[in-house]
C-alpha cells in the first residue's frame, strides 16, 4: 500500500506518541466511555469494529463487555498497535488504513471509533468503506473533533501582525453530514457538544497537541519565537481564567445506519 507523504507524516506522528498517549489523552478517554455505552445495550453484534483504536483501552473495554463477539481493531499507526499488545491481549487487531479497510464487504454488525476521523484525509470515501464492510442494518457510531475545536488558538494566531499561518480547520458538521448522504448512510444523526479543557499556557498547549500526535502547526515554514509568545500573550490575555488558558474542543456525535 502507497501512501502520501503527507500520510506518512500523520501516521509517524502517532506511532511516535503512542508512548504517552494514554498518559495525555484521558479526554479522549471520557469520550470513550460515552461513545460505548451508546451501544453497550445491543443483543446481537457478532462482529464489531473499532476504527483508530489507538492504543487499545477502547478495544479491550468492548471486548469485556462483548465476551461471545469478535471484535476487530485497527490503527493506521503501528506504535498505537505496539503499545496495545503490551497493554492488552488483543488477538484480532490489524494496521490499516480508514480508507482502505482490509475487510470483505458486509462483514461487521457494528463499527465504532473514538475521535479519529477528523484526522482522515478524504472524509468520505472513509465513510464509503465503513459503508463498505458494515452488514445491512448495521451500526456507525463515532465521534469527532469538529471545526470549532481550539478555535482560541487559531483566533490567537490569527492575531500576530505580520505573519499568518495557513492552517487547515477540521471538518464542520455540515462537511460531516454530506460525506454520510454521499456514502449512502441512513437515519443520520449528529449532535454537538463544546467542551471547555484547561492548560498552563498556549505553549503547554500545542506541546500537548505534539505529544499526542496531532500537531496543528504548519509541516511547512518556521514558526519563530517571537510570534508563539506573541500568540501566547493574547491568548492569555483573552482566553484565560484563573485556572489557566481555555481550550475548546468541538466534539461531534455521530450514529447512523447502513
Amino acid at each position: 500500500m502507497i501512501f502520501s507523504a503527507i500520510d506518512q507524516k500523520i501516521r509517524q506522528a502517532f506511532s511516535n506518541a503512542a508512548v504517552q498517549y494514554d498518559v495525555l489523552a484521558s479526554l479522549q478517554k471520557e469520550i470513550g466511555r460515552e461513545l460505548v455505552k451508546k451501544i453497550e445495550d445491543l443483543e446481537e453484534a457478532h462482529y464489531i469494529l473499532d476504527v483508530g483504536m489507538g492504543t487499545g483501552w477502547m478495544t479491550n473495554r468492548l471486548s469485556n463487555l462483548f465476551p461471545d463477539t469478535k471484535v476487530v481493531g485497527v490503527d493506521y499507526a503501528f506504535g498505537m498497535l505496539q503499545e496495545a499488545c503490551k497493554k492488552y491481549d488483543l488477538r484480532q487487531i490489524l494496521q490499516a488504513d480508514a480508507r482502505i479497510l482490509p475487510f470483505k464487504t458486509e462483514i461487521f454488525d457494528v463499527i465504532i471509533s473514538n475521535l479519529t476521523y477528523q484526522w482522515v484525509m478524504d472524509l468520505e470515501k472513509a465513510f464509503q468503506e465503513s459503508y463498505r464492510v458494515l452488514k445491512g442494518n448495521g451500526i456507525f457510531c463515532l465521534t469527532m473533533f469538529g471545526y470549532e475545536t481550539l478555535q482560541e488558538l487559531f483566533i490567537s494566531f490569527d492575531q500576530v501582525k505580520g505573519e499568518k499561518l495557513v492552517i487547515q480547520r477540521l471538518a464542520n458538521r455540515e462537511n460531516i453530514e454530506n460525506a454520510l448522504e454521499k456514502s449512502n448512510f441512513r437515519h443520520i444523526e449528529l449532535a454537538t457538544e463544546m467542551i471547555k479543557v484547561h492548560f498552563p499556557d498556549m505553549l503547554t498547549l500545542v506541546k500537548w497537541l505534539k505529544d499526542i500526535g496531532a500537531n496543528i502547526l504548519p509541516k511547512n515554514g518556521f514558526i519563530g519565537k517571537e510570534f508563539m509568545m506573541e500568540a501566547n500573550e493574547f491568548y492569555q490575555k483573552n482566553f484565560s481564567d484563573r485556572l489557566g488558558i481555555i481550550a475548546s474542543f468541538e466534539v461531534i456525535w455521530v450514529q447512523a445506519k447502513r
